[in-house]
């Protein structure tokens, strides 16, 4: 097994007769493995130090919160931080079986959402609304982290460059819904056992933000995953009527994000 970094003698005793598969999806700032220990599973995240610090904060908060992983390890060592969690049990609701079950799926999604906006935020420590996400594109744009002739031709069809993209959103920011946020509801952070939502995962970018940021997320992945026939059925299972002009927003938005 070929680890990219130098493992801490604490990873190294946790890791010791365990098996252990890389696991690539997603994971584009840091390795990630499933590790099989005892007849229990677990999954251990390396990443340079820095990049793991917010998803272990946010999951000591959320402890008893919200279903999300339970930290089991927390090291920082030769530069390096190591976060080692418990399975969330069950399966992404963009599984092989959810896929053949999109009704079944959407009612799941509709109560991880539930769950979710739920969360107390009057003593949220994680702040991630629109200032926070629009310093975080500008800075994207502003390092030259983003191609602008990457983007989708609808994207470059209505704006002539990065910039424009920018000032639009700046000019058209509107009243945040402030609720507690995952920060990427894409369906494979989405879990569910015995046809019922079971947990979150990958909660980096979670905290205080606009109720619409999760939706828009949300909807492109199940246009995604299921079809864009089942976007209508998601804000029915939901009781609420979609605002499509802050959708669009948070679509655009995250056309600036890496």
């Amino acid at each position: 097994m070929k680890f990219n970094y130098k493992l801490s003698s604490k990873v190294e005793n946790f890791l010791k007769n365990a098996e252990l598969k890389e696991i690539g999806i997603g994971c584009s700032d840091s390795q990630v493995f499933e590790i099989k220990k005892n007849n229990e599973i677990f999954f251990i995240k390396m990443a340079s130090e820095g990049l793991l610090t917010k998803e272990y904060n946010a999951l000591k908060w959320l402890e008893g919160k919200l279903e999300v992983p339970k930290v089991v390890l927390y090291d920082v060592d030769n530069s390096t931080e190591f976060l080692i969690t418990e399975a969330i049990l069950g399966e992404m609701v963009c599984s092989k079986n959810m896929l053949e079950n999109p009704n079944l799926g959407i009612k799941i999604i509709a109560q991880a959402f539930k769950k979710i906006t739920s969360v107390d935020i009057s003593n949220c420590p994680m702040n991630v609304a629109l200032d926070y996400k629009l310093n975080l594109v500008k800075t994207n744009v502003k390092e030259g982290l983003i191609n602008y002739n990457e983007l989708p031709e609808a994207v470059k069809d209505k704006f002539n460059s990065l910039e424009e993209i920018i000032k639009y959103l700046d000019d058209n920011r509107f009243e945040e819904e402030l609720v507690f946020s995952h920060g990427d509801t894409s369906l494979p952070n989405i879990f569910c056992l015995n046809d019922n939502f079971s947990g979150f995962i990958d909660v980096g970018e979670c905290g205080i933000a606009d109720k619409w940021f999760d939706l828009a997320i949300c909807q492109k992945s199940i246009v995604r995953n299921f079809g864009k026939e089942y976007v209508e059925k998601f804000y029915e299972e939901l009781g609420i009527i979609p605002d499509y002009h802050k959708i669009e927003y948070y679509l655009l938005m995250m056309q600036l994000y890496l």
